[in-house]
């Protein structure tokens, strides 16, 4: 197994302990490790608190997530408002700032506001609906604590 030396804390570690200098397919490494780049982070979180509070603020993060999914803030309140403030797939109420912005993976696509829950589900089934239905009708068959057996998919 590869080591590198940390410039800041001089420890030799692993190279999974270094972060890419260059994404995901930058063989190049950061001179530092990840436990030295934390506690940097974090003391500079501590010096600079009104920088962070700016950070993290409602409209930052929004703006933010927005754009990681190449869509307009516009878009997402216009998709809670459409779907009252709830999951587009379960009956849960959800808030802008604890919602899944949903996407299609292959083509990026917004396609609406999920609890994460029903979100993490999509991904664990792989964003397949022949898996899903699959998954439907074995509950509906084997048995589940949900609504009664009777109760019709939408």
């Amino acid at each position: 197994m590869s080591t590198k030396t940390c410039t800041k804390c001089k420890k030799e570690k692993s190279l999974t302990s270094f972060r890419s200098r260059g994404g995901k397919q930058c063989h190049l490494l950061k001179s530092r490790c990840n436990d030295c780049l934390r506690d940097q982070h974090r003391d500079w979180c501590k010096a600079n608190p009104e920088k962070v509070k700016v950070y993290r603020g409602r409209e930052n993060v929004l703006h933010r997530r927005c754009k990681r999914r190449d869509i307009e803030p516009y878009q997402l309140f216009d998709a809670y408002d459409e779907q009252k403030g709830k999951c587009k797939i379960c009956p849960k109420s959800i808030t802008i700032e604890d919602s899944a912005i949903d996407h299609n993976h292959a083509t990026g696509e917004f396609r609406g506001l999920l609890c994460k829950n029903c979100n993490r589900a999509l991904g664990l089934f792989q964003d397949n609906p022949t898996i899903l239905s699959n998954a439907a009708a074995y509950l509906l068959k084997e048995g589940h604590y949900g609504e009664t057996r009777d109760t019709k998919v939408a």
